[in-house]
């Protein structure tokens, strides 16, 4: 069975981390977010995959990302022309032609392999259309379901005012017929909606971790959830450890990256290729050092994401955030992320259950974004690129 990974299209939700930049290729543990659900489908299936991107993605950069990670003969990219989930159907369509079914997934979605079989399992034990559902208690940021034992009874695109607790988990088995009903002009979840009520479409629940990637803060999120499991301790050969620094407990150190002397890395914490940890840096749980990123000597980092080519110079705290692509927070920065107990968000804060009673939200900056030395910001801040600074809502 072929698969269709979506990564086009952008999203106002995802600012100011996508501004001028792709959500597809934000990285998590040294790889684009896409990789994952591409990786896992390929896995679950044994299929070959097409990746839908949009033109404003950079198609080099999908492509190195797919050959680094040894896909080059089972995966093609296509770009699509029109916009939306239809418009990446129907660039996918003609490499589907004499295909019965596929398998179409989110390429912003953190879910185990073994969601990907579920689907597949139910799917070949119904002979009937499936998707993936999880159980959740805040559906209102979500596409929902509604069923009626193990079978669909109708899809909406968001949950607000809606009494379900299902969210659509982003992993697919439709018919080929599926693409006829999109050329026909019916949006993705109309078409969704004729599929349930002409053939019937079964659910495939899973409880397992699952997180979709829709707002900056799902980036610590999905950290977490890969981590989960325990990693354990691994410095790959080419890694620069000093024999002064310290590391604790699930600490992955990739190859190139400089861990300098008396540091301190407590994990789950990884730290990528040509990343650098300067002298006396105090790198704690949850934290996710992307490619050729920088800490400087004597900062203070926690539950934050420090995006490729990104620097945080000496003497900062930073906490609960996510600094974008080659950004750069100046020395002596301090982030604020303790927030007020009445404060809410449409998605759940990250991490909620394992930073004790108090919710907390850092600062999440745009990609070139230069943050001043010495600023105190927070919480809950978005920082763009013209030196805007705004509140989360």
């Amino acid at each position: 069975m072929k698969i269709v990974v979506l990564t086009g299209g952008r999203t106002n939700r995802m600012l100011p981390l996508t501004e001028g930049y792709s959500r597809a290729l934000l990285s998590i543990m040294g790889r684009p977010l896409f990789m994952y659900s591409l990786e896992r489908a390929i896995r679950a299936t044994g299929g070959k995959a097409i990746v839908v991107t949009s033109e404003d993605v950079p198609m080099g950069e999908i492509i190195r990302s797919i050959n680094e990670a040894g896909y080059t003969a089972s995966v093609s990219v296509k770009v699509q022309k029109e916009a939306g989930i239809e418009g990446a159907l129907l660039a996918a369509s003609k490499a589907l032609e004499g295909d019965e079914w596929f398998m179409m997934v989110y390429g912003d979605v953190i879910v185990d392999e073994d969601a990907f079989r579920l689907v597949l399992e139910v799917h070949r034990k119904s002979e009937r259309p499936s998707l993936l559902l999880v159980p959740s208690s805040n559906v209102q940021a979500y596409g929902v379901a509604f069923v009626r034992e193990n079978l669909v009874a109708r899809l909406a695109e968001t949950g607000a005012g809606q009494e379900t607790s299902y969210v659509i988990g982003g992993v697919f088995i439709l018919p080929s017929e599926f693409f006829s009903l999109i050329e026909k002009g019916l949006k993705f979840f109309d078409a969704l909606n004729s599929l349930v009520e002409k053939t019937g479409v079964y659910a495939a629940f899973w409880t397992g971790e699952w997180v979709a990637v829709d707002y900056p803060w799902d980036l610590i999120n999905a950290f977490y959830s890969l981590t989960k499991r325990g990693c354990g301790r691994v410095v790959a050969p080419s890694a620069r450890v000093s024999p002064a620094a310290i590391l604790e407990g699930c600490v992955i150190v990739d190859n190139g990256a400089t861990v300098d002397h008396y540091a301190v890395v407590k994990g789950p914490v990884y730290i990528g290729r040509g990343a650098f940890v300067g002298k006396g840096a105090f790198v704690r749980e949850y934290t996710s050092i992307e490619e050729g990123a920088v800490v400087g000597a004597h900062t203070e980092i926690k539950r934050s994401i420090l995006q490729p080519y990104s620097t945080v110079g000496s003497f900062s705290l930073i906490t609960d955030s996510v600094i974008g692509y080659r950004s750069v927070v100046e020395p002596r920065t301090t982030v604020l992320s303790m927030l007020p107990d009445d404060f809410t968000l449409v998605r759940e804060l990250p991490l909620q259950g394992l930073v004790g009673k108090k919710k907390k939200l850092g600062i999440f900056v745009s990609p070139y974004a230069r943050v001043r030395a010495g600023s105190i910001l927070g919480p809950a801040l978005k920082v763009y690129s013209d030196g805007r600074v705004e509140g989360i809502r």
